[in-house]
């Protein structure tokens, strides 16, 4: 990769730059916190070393109102100290920052802020479920001398450019769009009265700072929301900004609030560079693109095409903090991927309460401040198993310095996870397992496939870890279980039973879902031989019906699913027309269908398949054999089936391996 453009030096105003992979913005939830200042420096040093050519800082928040849990507000004191002693640690590891000025408007919190939220307009927000007050002219003053003074204080501070966060639906952004914006004064109405606060704010910078540091304005490329600002709105917003002296755009994509899905791993990678090329070619001015931009291949292919001038991930630096690094070394093998599974992520920053950011395969995400010693006295390890928790197991004793072998009674490791990388959008967990057999392969630990150790195998090593996963539970004392239309998800997802026409799913879970959207996935016409004939003036209608039916004890389908996933999966099942059948239980299988009912009926689902989905259980047998015999530690799913569960998984093994 030579040649790469990526590896091409880079200019944003006055601020040169090494490469083309910069780091985008990212809330880690534990910003603000003194306590937590160490653990927020080794963070970024890591990704400095990591070879990030600038880091942009997480939300920064220019007033109170307009900021949340966990973030820097800039009117406290030691807030700016701690911004202070940031950047200098950034600048002792080499590497650059900027920071991002952020206003929440609309969806900050109440009850985080204690303060009523801001907005042009006092239009409900569907996130908070609260009504903002409608900003006064003294309040918009206020908020562009508080602008002006976070850029003031950035580069009094040292921080190497800013970001104004004018994009997902955030203060400035809502100004923009006529959806939120519904004023009758200078600041509402027409294009040029959306527009007007944010270019003051640009001029009153550049007025208080000068030319440095560089302004980076993240401009909205696109709503997605009925309604809201258009493409050509856009456009000449954009030129509008360059003329007032922005530096550099970064284009971000949808609304939290817009339905259509923009950082799952459901979007296709590079899904909306075309947007941001639209808005390249209508400036002079550089170009930055991050939405689903996380392998090298997606980020040199845009470059390429002209489409952006740099890149800006941020989910992938949690996955791999040497991201840039690797890229650059040509270590393609090495790279850990992101999954774009937000489950550590962003389902963190949104949960209730929001918890601290970290990373389903990279545990070590949040925790750069704990150091793991070299073991004291290398041992000989035996991992059983070779699912995530196994990999993760080795992985770590092994770094440690450990001599380790991995026992796997599959003829290939991954275990649960590589079946999951069958359902539609996973197929990246792939990835994460060759990551997991390139670093085992690295650190010389001997893999063991298509064995299953015995006690005698076992007995000469100093310790074991029994990660054995989990299989299909079974209700036995269901009826009809044994029936041959009968299967499990595992059947489905490996491929050892073929598809029928009539299918009923019980068990209305995470996986249950998932099961549902592998096989409407499955019989559907695929996009490129829809395109084949389309291209030719043929049709490509799939004429076969198969009916899917999704039976779920409660309520709430997909239950354990994260937030920022499960809508995104019962919105694609509810397109594909799967039929859910919700708060039922299911009494009995015949050969004809499957007998469900609650509390006040029973309905009889006619069905030539029956797909099991209800829940899992620990591989027991020689795992409880192996703990009480040779004192193992029994991790993963061998220690608890309630649920699959990769993330906690992996952090039970790396926490373990850890300590050995």
């Amino acid at each position: 990769m030579g040649e790469s453009l990526l590896f091409r030096p880079g200019r944003i105003g006055s601020l040169d730059l090494n490469h083309r992979i910069l780091m985008g913005a990212m809330h880690l939830g534990i910003e603000g916190q003194r306590d937590s200042l160490p653990q927020l420096k080794a963070f970024y040093e890591e990704r400095v070393r990591g070879g990030a050519a600038m880091i942009i800082s997480g939300n920064v928040a220019v007033l109170p109102e307009g900021g949340g849990h966990g973030m820097f507000c800039l009117t406290e004191a030691d807030h700016l100290a701690q911004l202070t002693e940031l950047i200098k640690a950034v600048h002792n590891a080499g590497g650059k920052m900027a920071l991002q000025l952020t206003h929440w408007g609309r969806y900050a919190k109440s009850s985080e802020t204690g303060r009523t939220p801001w907005a042009p307009s006092p239009i409900a927000s569907r996130l908070t479920k609260e009504t903002p007050a409608e900003m006064t002219l003294a309040d918009i003053a206020k908020l562009k001398k508080a602008f002006a003074a976070g850029a003031t204080f950035a580069a009094s501070a040292g921080f190497d450019a800013i970001e104004i966060m004018g994009s997902e639906g955030y203060l400035l952004n809502q100004f923009v769009s006529p959806l939120t914006n519904k004023r009758t004064d200078g600041y509402g109405q027409s294009l040029d009265g959306r527009m007007r606060l944010c270019l003051e704010i640009v001029e009153e910078i550049r007025k208080q700072a000068g030319n440095d540091p560089p302004i980076i304005y993240r401009i909205s490329g696109d709503d997605f929301m009925e309604g809201s600002t258009t493409r050509e709105e856009t456009l000449e917003f954009a030129r509008r900004l360059e003329q007032s002296g922005v530096d550099a755009l970064n284009v971000g994509i949808g609304w939290h609030e817009s339905s259509l899905p923009t950082v799952g791993a459901i979007v296709p990678p590079g899904a909306f560079a075309h947007i941001a090329a639209s808005i390249r070619a209508a400036v002079s001015i550089p170009v930055i693109g991050a939405n689903r931009i996380h392998t090298p291949e997606t980020a040199e292919q845009l470059l390429a095409r002209g489409d952006i001038d740099f890149v800006a991930p941020a989910r992938p630096w949690l996955a791999d903090p040497a991201f840039a690094q690797k890229i650059i070394e040509s270590d393609r093998d090495g790279l850990n991927l992101c999954l774009s599974c937000n489950q550590a992520c962003l389902d963190h920053t949104l949960g209730h309460p929001p918890k601290p950011v970290s990373c389903l395969v990279n545990p070590r995400a949040g925790k750069e401040a704990v150091t793991i010693p070299p073991a004291d006295k290398p041992l000989a390890i035996a991992v059983v198993g070779g699912g995530v928790a196994g990999l993760q197991a080795a992985k770590t004793a092994a770094e440690r310095g450990h001599h380790v072998t991995l026992f796997e009674a599959d003829n290939r490791l991954g275990g649960q996870f590589r079946l999951a990388s069958h359902i539609p959008g996973k197929d990246i967990f792939r990835e994460t397992i060759r990551y997991f057999r390139v670093s085992l392969e690295r650190l010389g630990v001997t893999i063991r496939l298509n064995t299953s150790p015995s006690m005698q195998e076992l007995n000469p090593f100093d310790r074991v870890i029994m990660a054995t996963g989990v299989q299909p539970y079974i209700p036995e004392t269901l009826e009809g279980v044994d029936l041959p239309h009968v299967c499990t998800y595992a059947d489905i997802l490996s491929g050892t039973r073929p598809l029928g026409r009539q299918i009923v799913i019980v068990g209305g879970g995470g996986i249950g879902s998932d099961v549902a959207h592998y096989i409407v996935e499955k019989m559907k016409l695929q996009p490129h031989v829809q395109t084949f004939f389309a291209e030719r003036g043929y049709g490509s209608e799939h004429h076969e019906t198969v009916t899917i039916t999704l039976v779920s004890r409660s309520e709430k389908v997909a239950k354990g699913v994260g937030p920022t996933s499960r809508w995104v999966l019962l919105a694609e099942l509810k397109r594909s027309g799967v039929q859910i059948v919700k708060g039922y239980r299911c009494t009995a299988i015949t050969s004809e269908g499957v007998w469900v009912e609650n509390d006040s009926e029973k309905r009889f689902l006619k069905a030539d398949q029956v797909v099991l989905c209800t829940g899992q259980r620990s591989r027991t047998e020689m795992a409880e054999f192996m703990k009480e015999q040779l004192h193992a530690d029994l991790i993963g799913g061998a220690s608890d089936a309630s649920e699959l569960n990769a993330a906690r998984a992996i952090r039970q093994a790396y926490e373990l391996a850890a300590g050995v």
